[in-house]
């Protein structure tokens, strides 16, 4: 992943990752770092996946964002509900900007304080199980009480309006015939490549109603 990412780069192209496990997410990243130092990293997930390693992989897609803290990358979180008592530890340790799904369903989605969290340039990395299962049945292990399908919209755009995103990721749909989730997913993959292209100057500001 990661050598076929560097190469997209070095192409000029910008890179969109749609996965498989959240382990893709580690290549590419690394890819986008070498050309933006001090890249910003924003996860949105149902879960921390910040395991030292999972059933004997320190490559698992438990795992990802424990080795990219642990590499010194700045880390927004966005959605999570499902984080043992070491990865919360080591996020509070590591001074990981924390907005766990039970505080935007009682206070909203706290925009602005996920705005200041990030630097300038922010790289998004989109697990799908961070919405909920009522909308998006078909991941892997999908927890109650996720995001709505406008509040990972809302959020998307508020990123992209304010920073300059210089590479994504979606990942962990598993298509079991639900054919709305499977819709669900194809539209978010859809309307962050418009955002994205709003953002260079691809499309024009007369559809920014998207």
């Amino acid at each position: 992943v990661e050598d076929t990412v560097e190469r997209l780069l070095a192409r000029g192209k910008v890179v969109g990752t749609v996965g498989g496990d959240h382990s893709v997410a580690l290549g590419a990243i690394a890819a986008h770092a070498r050309r933006h130092p001090g890249l910003g990293l924003v996860h949105v997930d149902a879960h921390a996946d910040l395991y030292p390693a999972w059933q004997g992989s320190v490559y698992s897609h438990a795992s990802p964002f424990y080795r990219l803290l642990t590499e010194g990358f700045p880390l927004v979180q966005v959605g999570i509900r499902a984080m043992d008592r070491d990865s919360l530890r080591l996020a509070r340790k590591r001074g990981v900007a924390l907005f766990p799904a039970h505080r935007i369903h009682r206070e909203g989605l706290p925009l602005d304080e996920i705005l200041e969290a990030l630097g300038k340039r922010v790289y998004i990395s989109l697990d799908f199980d961070a919405l909920d299962p009522s909308l998006m049945p078909s991941v892997g292990t999908p927890l109650p009480g996720g995001l709505s399908y406008r509040q990972v919209v809302d959020l998307l755009e508020a990123v992209f309006r304010e920073k300059e995103v210089v590479g994504m990721d979606f990942v962990e749909l598993s298509p079991n015939g639900q054919f709305h989730a499977e819709m669900t997913a194809a539209q978010l993959v859809y309307h962050a490549i418009g955002l994205k292209g709003l953002q260079a100057g691809w499309l024009s500001r007369e559809v920014d109603h998207i």
